[in-house]
């Protein structure tokens, strides 16, 4: 598949945070996708859905073997290529899937190493690949986004408890500010196989899903320049690896994108929460 403006793509993602690639889902990865997530959600059970009632869902792509095929989907690889990012590692991801008629998902940003000054460079340290299995608007639950907030603190930084605690996913407090809308956040709607690619530094939450049907996406996350990040950031992300539903097979086609670390050393510390360096 070819990119469209590639180069406008990139700068955005540095400068914004985020960028969409259209069409990369083929029809038939498109059905199949469709078919095991709704297996998957089917057979959740109520308590885990009120766990999750922000979200909607975040069940492991370790769970099924399709979802090893998306991991190396060639289309977004290519996509990746034409932005610069040559040799990306991958390390987990998850299917979220909000329900008719439900709630926001909270303001939150998802990287953890802010302790290493790399996390405070404009090079993403690790992107999120968010294919969404249906057409998105406001009215069922799109992405929305801070722009530059990977960058830049926002008043959110300051106010948010810890991002995917149980009280904000069970919705204990529907005012609670991380529901809210703020200033300079954008909606991204989008059709069904589209490829949102993002900064996983960047604020970003959902609509409500005021529709009468699911509203699903899957998350992937790659790490883009894994060889240059410091050698304990590398650590922790080489021992992401579970096992769970997938095969020695599947496990062998993502061998490539597999992040290793060859050095014996202490991983980075987990840490949500960006430092003063963030400014």
């Amino acid at each position: 598949m070819k990119v469209e403006k590639p180069k406008e793509k990139y700068d955005q993602l540095i400068a914004d945070g985020y960028c969409v690639v259209e069409n990369v889902l083929k029809e038939e990865m498109l059905t199949q996708l469709r078919s095991v997530t709704d297996e998957l959600l089917d057979a959740q059970t109520e308590d885990e859905r009120a766990a999750h009632r922000s979200s909607g869902s975040m069940i492991s792509v370790y769970t099924h073997s399709l979802f090893a095929d998306l991991v190396v989907y060639p289309r977004a690889l290519l996509a990746l290529e034409a932005l610069g990012f040559l040799r990306p590692k991958w390390s987990s991801g998850y299917v979220i899937s909000k329900p008719p008629q439900s709630p926001p998902l909270f303001w939150h940003q998802d990287w953890w190493g802010w302790n290493d000054p790399c996390s405070y460079t404009a090079l993403p340290q690790q992107l999120f690949l968010m294919y969404y299995l249906v057409d998105t608007t406001p009215y069922n639950g799109c992405l929305r986004v801070i722009k530059g907030s990977h960058l830049n603190r926002h008043q959110l930084h300051d106010i948010l408890p810890s991002a995917h605690g149980e009280s904000l996913q069970r919705v204990n407090d529907a005012n609670h500010p991380a529901y809210q809308h703020f200033s300079g956040e954008a909606d991204i709607p989008v059709k069904a196989g589209d490829l949102v690619i993002g900064d996983s530094r960047l604020l970003h939450a959902s609509h409500g899903n005021e529709s009468g049907e699911r509203r699903t996406v899957i998350t992937l996350w790659y790490h883009p320049f894994f060889a240059l990040l410091p050698t304990d950031m590398q650590a922790h992300i080489g021992r992401l690896r579970q096992s769970m539903a997938w095969s020695d097979a599947d496990w062998e086609r993502i061998a490539e994108l597999a992040p290793v670390c060859k050095n014996d050393v202490e991983p980075l510390k987990w840490n949500r929460n960006p430092g003063p360096e963030l400014k």
